[in-house]
């Protein structure tokens, strides 16, 4: 199944979760606990006891989300940083934050 770029900037539900979209806020969970570790972060979820070890490009992602931001803008600030075309990026960063927040690494803040 494709997805126009129109879809991708409207959040949708996915059994009762928004989905992220381009337009999305994104914003860390405050209750994982974390730390550098060379050019990678770890993280542990205290609550569900789950651990996570981000890689250089979602160690970034984590970086840049210290502050709530667009999905757009994430994939922005990748496509500046790194050697990856526009349409990759966006799809690669979706995906990751939408397992993220699947998994209660990140949320999508109420809208204001």
């Amino acid at each position: 199944m494709s997805t126009s770029s129109e879809d991708k900037d409207k959040p949708q539900q996915r059994q009762g979760q928004a989905e992220v979209a381009l337009s999305s806020v994104i914003a860390c969970n405050d209750a994982i606990v974390f730390t550098h570790l060379d050019d990678t972060i770890i993280m542990m979820d205290v609550e569900e006891g789950s651990y996570y070890e981000l890689d250089p490009v979602a160690s970034r992602i984590w970086t840049l989300l210290k502050e709530p931001r667009s999905a757009s803008s994430i994939c922005e600030a990748l496509a500046d940083e790194y050697e990856v075309d526009a349409q990759t990026c966006q799809r690669d960063t979706l995906a990751f934050l939408q397992a993220g927040v699947e998994q209660r690494i990140f949320e999508l803040p109420p809208a204001s």
